[in-house]
């Protein structure tokens, strides 16, 4: 390719890649112009957007400036044609073809993935906030648990609610108040002053609040019978087990009852298969051990339907604490139907092709979980609550997606 000799006016129009007559003139956003081939050759060699000359990037689809390729026309007739002859040859046509192929329609594909991507950010954005007004909420008010107040300092207003959080002791709430009855005074309560002074009239109920009454003389404060009262005093474990429940319910009710059998594993036992039909607490200061038909029953559902122990569980819970139980039991439910899928795929239909990604999702999974059971004492507060409540609130919603795009495959088959 011979160089011409240009003359000032003719540095203007020349490619600032090839240093020749620009052959379809096409203008980038830094301000250079270049041939067209040229620019196309740059970006099919490279995999980059932006200018060969300064490297300044450049989005969406350049176009061919059309009126200094007019101008060029006019001012270098023959020249222009002989260029266009020696320029675009077949090699060179179909770079060009290429470069436009790979780039056609970016800027409308941008303009429509934008807005998507802006109301991505905005859902982003409101989640972060949310998940913090949760963490700042909820931090702030397990100060006000009683699990964290003496019963000797109970005030009036707190006996009524430890009564109200039994659910069927709820009644007795109002005579708590009208004869303005403390902790100290609960303490002071036995068989003979309790039916006077609470107006307890039916026995069941009296011995079961000597029962909870004598738990809560011997510990001192009140045992934990919430979700968010195990969360303010544990907040790391809750944290593991609420993975460790989620991923792994099998593993993680072994690992309770190896390690913390008396504290959480016979609780959860005793509350999700009950050895008696009455609705009466027996004392958890001294939990008394399973029986053989309680074994049988729990040990049956643990391996065939660990979710379902998690849903009984929940299900205790339902009347206070409404939104919170809603999620868990969706996530039980779908949980539930994804384990009889891989049955089904595995057992009945041997569709073994995804179990190496399976697998490795399980270890991946598996590993985390394990981290966290070693790390969780010294992660801070905040951090578990932060993963605590996205975990609870925001993964049923994913799952809930991921159902839904489920059912649309099947729809379209």
């Amino acid at each position: 390719m011979n160089m011409l000799n240009p003359s000032d006016s003719d540095c203007d129009f020349m490619c600032s890649c090839c240093y020749e007559l620009m052959v379809d003139p096409t203008t980038l956003v830094c301000g250079h112009n270049l041939c067209r081939v040229c620019l196309a050759r740059w970006f099919l060699t490279s995999n980059k957007k932006e200018c060969p000359t300064c490297r300044q990037e450049w989005q969406g689809h350049p176009k061919i400036n059309t009126a200094l390729r007019n101008m060029m026309k006019k001012i270098y007739q023959e020249k222009m044609l002989e260029r266009e002859a020696e320029v675009m040859n077949t090699e060179n046509i179909g770079k060009v073809q290429e470069f436009d192929r790979r780039l056609a329609g970016t800027e409308g594909h941008l303009q429509r993935v934008n807005p998507a991507e802006f109301c991505k950010g905005i859902v982003i954005t409101l989640g972060v906030i949310l998940i913090a007004y949760l963490v700042w909420f909820w931090r702030h008010s397990d100060d006000d648990l009683l699990i964290h107040k003496p019963v000797v300092r109970w005030k009036p207003d707190d006996v009524a609610t430890w009564l109200t959080n039994m659910g069927w002791a709820e009644v007795y709430a109002d005579a708590v108040h009208q004869k303005d009855i403390d902790g100290a005074v609960l303490l002071s309560l036995d068989e003979e002053n309790i039916g006077e002074v609470l107006n307890v009239t039916n026995p069941l109920h009296e011995r079961a609040l000597i029962i909870a009454i004598d738990d809560v003389r011997l510990k001192g404060v009140k045992m934990p019978s919430t979700l968010w009262e195990y969360k303010a005093l544990y907040p790391g474990r809750c944290l593991f087990l609420l993975y460790g429940m989620k991923d792994f319910p099998r593993t993680t009710l072994l690992y309770l009852f190896l390690f913390y059998h008396e504290e959480t594993f016979l609780p959860f036992l005793h509350l999700t298969t009950p050895a008696q039909v009455e609705d009466m607490p027996f004392r958890w200061s001294q939990i008394p051990p399973p029986t053989k038909q309680q074994w049988v029953v729990f040990l049956s559902n643990a391996v065939l339907l660990p979710y379902w122990l998690i849903a009984k569980l929940t299900w205790s819970l339902f009347s206070g604490q409404f939104w919170t139980s809603f999620f868990i039991l969706f996530s039980c439910a779908f949980l539930s139907m994804q384990e009889a899928s891989l049955l089904k795929r595995y057992i009945l239909l041997r569709q073994f092709g995804s179990t190496w990604k399976n697998l490795k999702d399980f270890s991946k999974t598996l590993l985390t979980v394990f981290l966290t059971s070693i790390a969780w004492p010294i992660i801070p507060r905040v951090v578990c609550d932060f993963f605590f409540y996205a975990t609870l609130y925001f993964t049923p919603l994913q799952q809930a997606k991921h159902l839904y795009l489920s059912w649309r495959n099947n729809q379209r088959l």
